[in-house]
């Protein structure tokens, strides 16, 4: 993997874990999302009209199938965050950010053996079930024998079931977006996605008849918002900018480095309990994702 695609995947990985504790913290979650989106919208809007010679010349989609692959990701992206949603109002940071980031390469992995026909090695294998045991080992309150079984019910848990859900949709972002690549350049690519998403988020928050959460959230946390929009805006086009440059399995499993600096921000800014066997939790799922970047 290109040196410069691994820093853009740190910086993206780093900015990832940022904004969804700015989504754990926040009250109306789906709201929040929604307001940051339309931030992200507005504020880069003069760099997609003035400013794409700094970024590499780029273009609309031309033809109906790059449409349909932008429309796909911004209803992936829409479906993600109202799982998303779901699993913070159930869960810590420190359970639901790790599991949704590892989750992501099984499913990927799934998908190819499905989609693609591609075959599991025993270093792939081993790799899923250290996951799995990682993913077991953050619902721990203590190694002590009588909690040692306390997980089998937290795995069945909503905010487990929304976690594992959001995951899902980070595979089929990351796969269909190594294809939209091939017909739009990154900035341009996230800009109209997130479009996309934007208007489905807004769209759900009406029918629900929660539309005056919208600004109601903005006039509560203009501050969140803002840095919200600029972290989730930037780290995704610096993911799609590695994407360009590398295989989409190795970045899955690389940008999940976010989930240690996930369960770092749950403890420090949430108080979130059980640090310390969290991010054990949370190196094992590292160690199955390494190894599943390397078969």
């Amino acid at each position: 993997m290109p040196l410069s695609a691994v820093v853009l995947v740190l910086v993206s990985a780093f900015l990832q874990a940022a904004l969804n504790l700015l989504i754990k913290a926040s009250a109306r979650k789906l709201a929040f999302v929604a307001v940051a989106s339309l931030m992200s919208m507005i504020l880069f809007l003069p760099v997609l009209i003035w400013g794409r010679n700094l970024l590499g010349e780029g273009s609309l989609p031309t033809d109906l199938w790059s449409w349909v692959g932008v429309l796909a990701c911004g209803a992936t992206g829409l479906v993600y965050y109202l799982f998303l949603a779901g699993a913070y109002e159930n869960g810590d940071l420190s359970i639901v950010f790790p599991v949704t980031r590892s989750f992501g390469p099984i499913f990927i992995l799934i998908f190819a053996l499905t989609l693609f026909k591609e075959k599991v090695t025993w270093l792939g294998l081993l790799g899923i079930l250290i996951t799995i045991l990682g993913s077991y080992v953050i619902h721990l309150p203590s190694f002590k024998p009588r909690h040692l079984s306390l997980p089998f019910k937290a795995l069945r848990s909503k905010a487990f079931l929304f976690s594992m859900g959001a995951g899902a949709c980070t595979a089929a972002y990351s796969l269909i977006n190594k294809k939209n690549l091939d017909s739009v350049e990154p900035f341009t690519l996230y800009y109209l996605i997130i479009c996309a998403m934007t208007l489905g988020l807004v769209a759900v928050l009406v029918v629900r008849g929660k539309g005056r959460q919208m600004p109601e959230e903005f006039k509560a946390n203009l501050r969140d918002l803002i840095l919200m929009g600029l972290f989730g805006f930037v780290s995704a086009a610096f993911f799609l900018y590695a994407l360009q440059m590398s295989k989409v399995s190795y970045l899955g499993a690389a940008r999940n480095v976010s989930i240690v600096f996930g369960v770092i921000l749950g403890s420090l800014f949430l108080r979130e309990g059980y640090g310390r066997i969290r991010l054990f939790g949370s190196l094992l799922i590292l160690a199955g994702i390494f190894l599943l970047s390397v078969t």
